[in-house]
C-alpha cells in the first residue's frame, strides 16, 4: 500500500498566511484522512531575496509538532527538514527525544544542511561548515540517544560520561530522514537515513539518484539503501484553477492527471511513499478541499 505524508502549513509558502488554527485543523484532518505522517518546514531568520520570500513567516517546527502531538493519536510527526546546523545539537537531541516520549513514539528526525548563506551568517554559524556540522551532529544525536551515559568526541563537540535523558521511546532512535540530492546529501543518506526525501525531482534524475544512493550504500557495506519518499507538489485545477494543458508541470492538473503522474513514479521509480505538498492554494479552504479531493479522487486511482 502506498503511503502519503502531509506537509502542514507552518509557513506561508503554500500561498496563504500560516496560522495556528490552520496548522491544527489541517493536521487533525490529515490524520483522519489516513496520511501516515505530518511534516513541517524550518527557517529561522531570512533575507529579502526572492528565494526567501515564502519563508518569511515560519512557525518553529519542534514547538508546532509538540502541539500537534497533543491533538492527534497515531499519525507520525516529523521535520522536513530541520536545518541541522542552526541549533545546538545536544539541545535538539533532547527536544526530539522529548517529542518522541510525549507523542508515544511518533517522532521523525528529518534533517538537511540548508541553502541560505545569509541565514547562516545571521545565526553566526559558518556556512562553509554546514556539511561537516550536519554529519557530526547526526553522530552526536545517535550517541545521545543510546542507552546510558554519553561520551562523544568530534570536531565541534567533545565530552565524556554525560547524562542526556530522557532517551527516545523509539529504539535505537527515531527514524532519520535525510533531504537533498547532491552528492554530499546522498552520502549522508547512505550513512544515516532510514528514508531519503528528495525535493520534487524529474523522473530520470530521480532514478539516477536512486542508483547512486544504492551504490553509495553498498560502498559502506549497507545491504539495503534508504527508502525514497519524494516530495510531490500537487495543484488541483478544479480547486486552484491551475493549467491542465499537455505541458503542465508534474502534479498539476485534474485529479486523473495527477493520479497518472503518481502512478508513473510508482511504476518507473518504484516509489511506495510520497510526501504531498499542496502548493498554489490561495487560502485554507482550498487546502482543505485539496486534501479531500486527493483522498477521494486521486489516491484510489493510484493504489486501487
Amino acid at each position: 500500500m502506498v503511503q502519503y505524508s502531509f506537509r502542514i502549513p507552518n509557513a506561508d509558502y503554500l500561498g496563504f498566511p500560516a496560522t495556528p488554527e490552520a496548522i491544527i485543523e489541517t493536521a487533525c484532518k490529515a490524520e483522519a484522512l489516513g496520511f501516515d505522517a505530518l511534516l513541517v518546514n524550518d527557517h529561522v531568520i531570512v533575507d529579502d531575496s526572492p528565494r526567501s520570500a515564502p519563508w518569511r513567516s515560519v512557525y518553529d517546527p519542534l514547538m508546532v509538532l509538540s502541539n500537534i502531538a497533543a491533538r492527534t493519536s497515531k499519525v507520525l510527526l516529523g521535520t522536513s527538514v530541520l536545518i541541522m546546523p542552526y541549533r545546538n545539537p545536544i539541545v535538539t537531541a533532547k527536544m526530539i527525544a522529548t517529542l518522541d516520549q510525549m507523542s508515544g513514539g511518533r517522532a521523525i528526525a528529518g534533517v538537511g544542511a540548508g541553502w541560505s548563506e545569509p541565514e547562516y551568517n545571521a545565526l553566526n554559524i559558518p556556512y562553509q561548515q554546514r556539511g561537516q556540522r550536519t554529519n557530526e551532529y547526526l553522530r552526536l544525536w545517535q550517541a545521545c540517544w543510546q542507552p546510558g551515559p554519553t561520551t562523544f568526541h568530534g570536531q565541534f563537540f567533545s565530552f565524556d560520561n554525560m547524562h542526556v535523558n530522557p532517551k527516545p521511546l523509539q529504539q535505537p532512535h527515531p527514524p532519520i530522514w535525510i533531504g537533498g540530492s547532491g552528492q554530499a546529501s546522498l552520502r549522508r543518506a547512505a550513512q544515516f537515513a532510514q528514508v531519503w526525501q528528495p525535493t520534487p525531482t524529474p523522473l530520470p534524475d530521480l532514478i539516477t539518484n536512486q542508483a547512486r544512493l544504492s551504490d553509495l550504500s553498498a560502498e559502506i557495506g549497507r545491504e539495503n539503501p534508504p527508502r525514497t519518499r519524494m516530495s510531490f507538489r500537487v495543484n488541483l485545477s478544479p480547486i486552484t484553477g491551475s493549467s491542465t494543458a499537455p505541458d503542465r508541470p508534474t502534479g498539476q492538473g485534474t485529479p486523473q492527471q495527477i493520479a497518472s503522474d503518481l502512478k508513473r513514479y510508482r511504476q518507473e521509480a518504484n516509489l511506495q511513499e510520497f510526501q504531498i505538498n499542496f502548493n498554489g492554494c490561495a487560502n485554507l479552504q482550498q487546502l482543505l478541499d485539496s486534501m479531500d479531493t486527493l483522498a477521494q479522487e486521486v489516491i484510489p486511482k493510484v493504489d486501487p
